[in-house]
Protein backbone atom coordinates (compact mmCIF):
# COMPACT_ATOMS: atom_id res chain seq x y z
CA UNK A 1 0.00 0.00 0.00
CA UNK A 2 1.07 3.57 -0.47
CA UNK A 3 2.85 5.27 2.42
CA UNK A 4 0.13 7.92 2.70
CA UNK A 5 -3.51 8.07 1.65
CA UNK A 6 -4.39 9.75 -1.61
CA UNK A 7 -7.15 12.28 -2.17
CA UNK A 8 -9.88 9.64 -1.89
CA UNK A 9 -8.13 7.49 0.73
CA UNK A 10 -9.58 6.63 4.11
CA UNK A 11 -8.63 9.38 6.55
CA UNK A 12 -8.08 11.89 3.76
CA UNK A 13 -5.17 12.92 1.61
CA UNK A 14 -1.82 12.75 3.33
CA UNK A 15 -2.87 10.42 6.13
CA UNK A 16 0.14 8.27 6.99
CA UNK A 17 -0.37 4.51 6.81
CA UNK A 18 0.87 1.94 9.32
CA UNK A 19 3.70 -0.39 8.33
CA UNK A 20 1.23 -3.26 8.03
CA UNK A 21 -2.55 -3.41 7.84
CA UNK A 22 -4.12 -6.81 8.48
CA UNK A 23 -7.63 -7.36 7.17
CA UNK A 24 -9.79 -10.22 8.42
CA UNK A 25 -13.19 -8.54 8.02
CA UNK A 26 -13.42 -8.25 11.82
CA UNK A 27 -12.80 -11.95 12.46
CA UNK A 28 -15.15 -13.22 9.74
CA UNK A 29 -12.51 -14.52 7.31
CA UNK A 30 -9.75 -15.60 9.70
CA UNK A 31 -9.60 -16.96 13.23
CA UNK A 32 -8.83 -13.97 15.48
CA UNK A 33 -6.05 -16.03 17.11
CA UNK A 34 -4.23 -16.29 13.77
CA UNK A 35 -4.68 -12.57 13.13
CA UNK A 36 -3.37 -11.86 16.64
CA UNK A 37 -0.31 -14.06 16.05
CA UNK A 38 0.55 -12.18 12.87
CA UNK A 39 -0.09 -8.81 14.53
CA UNK A 40 1.92 -9.64 17.64
CA UNK A 41 4.81 -11.18 15.70
CA UNK A 42 5.16 -8.15 13.44
CA UNK A 43 4.74 -5.72 16.34
CA UNK A 44 7.46 -7.55 18.30
CA UNK A 45 9.77 -6.89 15.34
CA UNK A 46 9.11 -3.17 15.79
CA UNK A 47 6.50 -2.62 13.10
CA UNK A 48 3.40 -0.44 13.45
CA UNK A 49 0.52 -2.84 12.79
CA UNK A 50 -3.19 -2.06 12.44
CA UNK A 51 -6.03 -4.55 12.14
CA UNK A 52 -8.98 -3.71 9.87
CA UNK A 53 -7.93 -0.05 9.84
CA UNK A 54 -8.21 1.32 7.22
CA UNK A 55 -8.56 -1.89 5.17
CA UNK A 56 -10.77 -4.77 6.31
CA UNK A 57 -9.95 -7.20 3.55
CA UNK A 58 -11.08 -7.17 -0.05
CA UNK A 59 -13.39 -9.47 -1.99
CA UNK A 60 -10.75 -12.21 -2.18
CA UNK A 61 -10.59 -12.77 1.59
CA UNK A 62 -14.35 -12.44 1.84
CA UNK A 63 -14.88 -15.00 -0.91
CA UNK A 64 -12.47 -17.66 0.32
CA UNK A 65 -12.18 -17.14 4.07
CA UNK A 66 -14.19 -19.68 6.07
CA UNK A 67 -12.54 -20.27 9.45
CA UNK A 68 -15.28 -22.65 10.58
CA UNK A 69 -14.11 -25.02 7.84
CA UNK A 70 -10.38 -24.43 8.32
CA UNK A 71 -9.94 -21.83 5.54
CA UNK A 72 -8.39 -18.72 7.04
CA UNK A 73 -7.97 -15.72 4.80
CA UNK A 74 -5.98 -12.72 6.03
CA UNK A 75 -5.17 -9.73 3.86
CA UNK A 76 -1.73 -8.31 4.63
CA UNK A 77 -1.06 -4.83 3.30
CA UNK A 78 2.61 -3.81 3.45
CA UNK A 79 3.56 -0.15 3.35
CA UNK A 80 5.71 0.51 0.29
CA UNK A 81 7.99 2.85 2.25
CA UNK A 82 9.42 -0.23 3.98
CA UNK A 83 10.92 -1.68 0.82
CA UNK A 84 10.77 0.66 -2.17
CA UNK A 85 11.09 4.18 -3.44
CA UNK A 86 7.49 4.95 -4.38
CA UNK A 87 8.54 7.37 -7.11
CA UNK A 88 10.90 5.05 -8.97
CA UNK A 89 9.23 1.80 -7.87
CA UNK A 90 12.71 0.42 -7.19
CA UNK A 91 13.62 -1.59 -4.07
CA UNK A 92 15.75 0.23 -1.53
CA UNK A 93 17.94 -0.88 1.38
CA UNK A 94 14.86 -1.81 3.43
CA UNK A 95 13.92 -4.64 1.07
CA UNK A 96 16.29 -7.30 2.45
CA UNK A 97 15.47 -6.67 6.14
CA UNK A 98 11.75 -6.77 5.37
CA UNK A 99 12.22 -10.02 3.46
CA UNK A 100 14.03 -11.54 6.46
CA UNK A 101 11.28 -10.38 8.81
CA UNK A 102 8.57 -11.85 6.60
CA UNK A 103 10.42 -15.18 6.62
CA UNK A 104 10.50 -14.96 10.42
CA UNK A 105 6.72 -14.43 10.32
CA UNK A 106 6.31 -17.52 8.12
CA UNK A 107 8.45 -19.51 10.56
CA UNK A 108 6.25 -18.35 13.47
CA UNK A 109 3.13 -19.45 11.60
CA UNK A 110 4.63 -22.85 10.81
CA UNK A 111 5.73 -23.26 14.41
CA UNK A 112 2.23 -22.50 15.68
CA UNK A 113 0.10 -24.20 13.01
CA UNK A 114 2.43 -26.75 11.43
CA UNK A 115 3.61 -27.34 7.89
CA UNK A 116 1.01 -26.90 5.15
CA UNK A 117 -0.51 -30.15 3.92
Amino acid sequence: MNAVAGANGVGGAGTARADFVLGDRHGVTCDPALTALVRDTLAAMGYDVKVNDPFQGAALVQTFGDPAHGRHSLQIEINKRLYMDETTQQPHAGFAPLQRDLMRLVDALIERFGEPA
